[in-house]
Order: C-alpha cells, then sequence, then structure tokens
C-alpha cells in the first residue's frame, strides 16, 4: 500500500510540474501575442544601387491613429530618436477619423527636425473626408506629402527617390477630377513608369496587400501599414491572425 500510495503521488506532482510549465507558456505566449508597448524591430536592406561604404537608416510609423504613448507621444518620440533616423517614413492613418487629433498633432510636432519625413495618406485620414485639410497640417509642419508623386533626394551620398500614392479610398473621396475618373488604384501609380531604374527607389503605400500591383514598377523598397501587425499576434509562430483587406491569416501582416 505505502508504494502505491507513493507512486500515486509522484504522478500527481508530476502532472500538477507539467500543467505548471503549459499554462506559464500560455501565459508568455499572450502576453506576447497581446502586448500593446513599443517595439523596435530593425530590417537590414542591401542593394546594388547604394553606393559603397554608404548607409541609410529609415524609420517608419504607421498607424498610430492619433494614439499616445507617453505623455505629448515621449515615449514614442525618444524611441524615434534613439534611432538616429536619416529618413522618418509615415506610411498612413497617423491620424484617425473617429478620435481628436491631439495625440497625433502632438506626434508631428514632437518628431520636427529630427530628419527628413515623407508621409502618405492611410484609409482612415481618407474616411476623415478632411484628407486635404489634414494633408496641409502634416506638410505645415515641414514635412513632404507625397500625394501619387515623387522627389528626388541625396542623403548620405544617396541618390534616392522617394515616391508616395494615395489610399486607394481617394478615388471615392476626391474632389479632384482627374482622381474621379480613375477606374482603379492601379491608375495612382501609372505616374510612376517612367522613374530612373538606376535610382535607389522608395514607395510610400499605405495597403500592403496590393504589393504585387507595387511589384510591376521599378521599386527597391516599399513601405506599407494599414495591417497593424496582423492585429494579435505570437512572434515566430503566428505572423499575425487577422489584417484588413487581407483576412485571416495575412500574407503581409508584419515583418519584411
Amino acid at each position: 500500500m505505502n508504494n502505491i500510495s507513493s507512486i500515486s503521488k509522484s504522478r500527481r506532482i508530476k502532472l500538477l510540474i507539467i500543467w505548471s510549465l503549459i499554462i506559464l507558456a500560455l501565459s508568455a505566449i499572450c502576453l506576447g501575442a497581446f502586448y500593446t508597448g513599443l517595439t523596435v524591430r530593425h530590417y537590414d536592406i542591401t542593394s546594388e544601387k547604394l553606393p559603397e561604404g554608404t548607409s541609410l537608416r529609415i524609420v517608419v510609423i504607421a498607424d498610430l491613429h492619433s494614439v499616445y504613448y507617453g505623455e505629448n507621444q515621449q515615449q514614442l518620440i525618444e524611441k524615434i530618436k534613439e534611432q538616429q533616423p536619416d529618413i522618418i517614413a509615415l506610411p498612413g492613418d497617423i491620424i484617425d477619423d473617429n478620435t481628436r487629433q491631439d495625440g497625433a498633432i502632438a506626434f508631428l510636432e514632437g518628431i520636427r527636425g529630427i530628419a527628413p519625413t515623407y508621409y502618405v495618406t492611410g484609409n482612415h485620414e481618407i474616411w476623415s473626408g478632411e484628407h486635404e485639410q489634414l494633408k496641409d497640417m502634416v506638410a505645415g509642419c515641414g514635412y513632404t506629402v507625397l500625394s501619387n508623386e515623387s522627389e528626388t533626394v541625396t542623403i548620405n551620398g544617396i541618390k534616392l527617390c522617394m515616391s508616395g500614392i494615395d489610399d486607394p479610398y481617394i478615388l471615392k473621396y476626391s474632389d479632384d477630377e482627374d482622381i474621379k475618373a480613375m477606374q482603379s488604384d492601379e491608375e495612382l501609380l501609372y505616374g510612376f513608369s517612367d522613374i530612373d531604374d538606376d535610382t535607389f527607389n522608395v514607395l510610400l503605400a499605405h495597403r500592403p496587400e496590393r504589393f504585387g500591383l507595387y511589384q510591376q514598377y521599378s521599386f527597391d523598397l516599399v513601405l506599407c501599414g494599414h495591417a497593424h501587425g496582423g492585429q494579435i499576434r505570437i512572434p515566430g509562430v503566428v505572423n499575425g491572425f487577422f489584417a484588413p483587406d487581407q483576412g485571416f491569416f495575412p500574407k503581409y501582416a508584419g515583418g519584411e
């Protein structure tokens, strides 16, 4: 009887340890999946178009939706400063259509002077019905608003062509007759057909699900937002469970 009791007790302890480990693992996964704090991710891109010995650092911020990170956005602003960017890229939805603009304004004013900054609209900025006013506000901060156009610059000895397109909803909400006459967002890209293939070409476009379309042009790097990292993601396991306009288990949810 003593031996049987001892074996039974030992099994219970082993089961308790196993279930404890499972619960700890699930808790860690949930913390990673639902974590909404600031995380900096680094991606290295190489190209034969970049002169030997040169480098360029681009910080990408998308889908802020006017949310605050610290008082007056100081947490977010300090994170950006720490990266020592040569360019800041804002591929849409920095401003939200359903909330006050204070958070976005604090962010835009706070990053002034850090690095040349480029911006394109996202769907929420277009949905606001005030996208032209919002573009003027961003431009008023000293930043370059790219509305289906390009700008060539030289930074750190590297010649860049910075291009950007409005969110496709511009076709529905714009008062511009030429844009209203377009049949699809593909036409927003027609102006990039003749960009110099010898230049390093960067495109800011809010929607990653249109990547197949962007690939038809001579862009070397495309910077997008919109997917919100797949809403819920488990790093190293699931690259996002759901993303707007891509559905469940999206291909373009985050990362490189």
